[in-house]
């Protein structure tokens, strides 16, 4: 159920030991201890930690959307849950949840969900956006479409500053953490492609070509010096690299890596 409806979940995250940094559209933090996160799971984030222990909670965004007017813009907040104490009670229920949860009943589910679901909310309301949720909204409703549209060669900064009315300026700055956007859709492409050529689907591994121009390259050798300068190997060169997926070759190193990445 989450795999099919993730997009419309939120996971808050209490950190008990270890660090992290978390890179969000608006910027990066570095998050530690007594830190809880908010990650909406409808928006891109990049996460780098050493091994930390954490408590999560997955919650529908329809249980909280309603009472908490922001929440698209808490996206990679982080707080101090061990000072502020609407986030400590939040905290310790869903602590003594998992402590507990082997041992509930099936009809108590609802409620309990329910009741952490409004404690969560009461927690999230009183915190401070980084950026305006308009703004937010709007990066995510651009991200959507790019993800959309990455098989058309046509899509590039004009076209989307034409589309959504907007200077190259503010559109540059909803892309100003992953380097511009340009390098933002060069990089969903190239990662689509990466993964078609290394998860075939019930017709077999595609050919190069076919995957190039589902990635929005107009030529198949534009496309393989992009990949192998991402990537540092050819198109045709992950066939070798089946072995993460059930076959005999054994896959380089580097290969190897990007897909045992792309599996997890």
């Amino acid at each position: 159920m989450v795999a099919q409806q993730g997009l419309d979940h939120l996971l808050i995250q209490f950190y008990h030991s270890g660090t992290a940094r978390v890179e969000a559209a608006w910027g990066v933090r570095d998050v530690g201890p007594n830190t809880c996160v908010l990650f909406d799971l409808a928006q891109p984030a990049t996460i780098v930690a050493e091994p930390a222990h954490a408590t999560n909670v997955l919650l529908p965004r329809a249980l909280i959307i309603d009472k908490v007017p922001n929440l698209e813009s808490l996206h990679g907040h982080a707080f101090d849950y061990a000072t502020d104490r609407i986030s400590r009670l939040f905290f310790t229920c869903v602590r003594e949840l998992v402590e507990c949860a082997d041992a509930l009943d099936v009809h108590q589910l609802p409620h309990i969900s329910q009741a952490v679901a409004m404690l969560g909310s009461a927690c999230l309301r009183g915190q401070v956006a980084d950026r305006p949720a308009s703004e937010v909204q709007l990066s995510i409703t651009i991200r959507q479409y790019i993800e959309k549209e990455l098989g058309s060669p046509r899509l590039d900064a004009e076209t989307l500053a034409e589309h959504f009315g907007l200077s190259r300026a503010t559109l540059y700055r909803q892309f100003a953490s992953e380097g511009g956007v340009q390098r933002f859709i060069r990089e969903r492409r190239l990662l689509r492609a990466m993964k078609m050529l290394t998860q075939p689907g019930p017709t077999g591994r595609p050919r190069v070509s076919t995957v190039a121009y589902a990635s929005g390259f107009s030529d198949e050798k534009t496309f393989s010096r992009a990949f192998k300068r991402r990537f540092g190997f050819l198109p045709r060169e992950t066939e070798v690299g089946a072995t993460v997926w059930g076959r005999t070759a054994e896959p380089q190193p580097v290969l190897q890596s990007w897909l045992k990445e792309l599996a997890a």
